[in-house]
């Protein structure tokens, strides 16, 4: 995966000695930053359905595909050096693992997957439109 990188990488972003202490100064810079942050959330997601579908099927066909397996996890690690990267540069202090996907919600009980047209959760049985108590 080419997408992998440091924050100084793009355009206009404040470059340092040890890029370490970078953070973004000016409006464009960090709109720039902001951009690639959100662009790189979803391609993380996308990354990890990816690689779960892929466990699954190798697991599902018996073919262990070790190497393949190797690539797309450090590709996600890539995306991961590059998020933790910009949130510091952004001063943004997210969770890496933000639930982004239509159609997709938790339980705000047991914290359980499930689709969001659901009535009920599937793991607690609690309705799933009750307000937090």
């Amino acid at each position: 995966m080419a997408e992998g990188g440091s924050v100084s990488g793009v355009v206009g972003a404040p470059s340092s000695a040890n890029g370490d202490d970078a953070r973004a100064t000016s409006f464009i810079e960090r709109a720039l930053l902001r951009r690639r942050l959100r662009f790189l959330q979803r391609r993380r997601e996308l990354a990890l359905h990816d690689l779960g579908g892929f466990v699954f099927e190798a697991h599902r066909q018996g073919e262990a595909r070790e190497e393949l397996t190797r690539e797309k996890l450090a590709a996600v690690a890539a995306i991961d050096d590059e998020l933790a990267k910009l949130q510091h540069a952004l001063d943004v202090r997210e969770e890496l693992t933000v639930l982004r996907e239509p159609g997709v919600s938790s339980c705000r009980q047991c914290g359980t997957i499930h689709d969001s047209a659901a009535n009920y959760c599937p793991g607690c049985g609690r309705h799933a439109a009750a307000a937090e108590p």
